[in-house]
């Protein structure tokens, strides 16, 4: 399903990619610290899901912020969303026709 995303949206996008891409290294971080601090589990237990958290956590890094242009916003928005990255508050920033496809996809999705 092809999005709307207009110049504008595109724009806006642009303006909070470091905030997003912020907040997902922030929640990564957390759980890493939380991860290494268990102290009732060995550290090489530890270690082990310390090292697939950052594993599976790089793959949706790039699935989110990787080759950001233009041509492919509408896959990052949706999978923005998916992350609870992207906010209603930020959602209701875009245009309504964006707002209205992302809607569509969403329930599409639940399905």
């Amino acid at each position: 399903m092809t999005g709307p995303i207009r110049t504008r949206d595109w724009k806006y996008m642009r303006t909070i990619h470091d905030e997003l891409l912020n907040e997902l290294c922030s929640r990564i971080l957390q759980k890493a610290v939380e991860i290494a601090a268990a102290e009732q589990k060995r550290p090489h237990q530890r270690f082990l899901e310390l090292y697939d958290h950052l594993r599976k956590s790089d793959r949706i890094v790039a699935e989110c912020f990787d080759d950001w242009r233009r041509s492919n916003i509408d896959d990052k928005i949706v999978s923005l969303r998916y992350r609870r990255l992207l906010t209603d508050d930020l959602v209701n920033l875009l245009a309504e026709q964006a707002q209205d496809w992302l809607h569509k996809v969403e329930s599409i999705m639940k399905h």
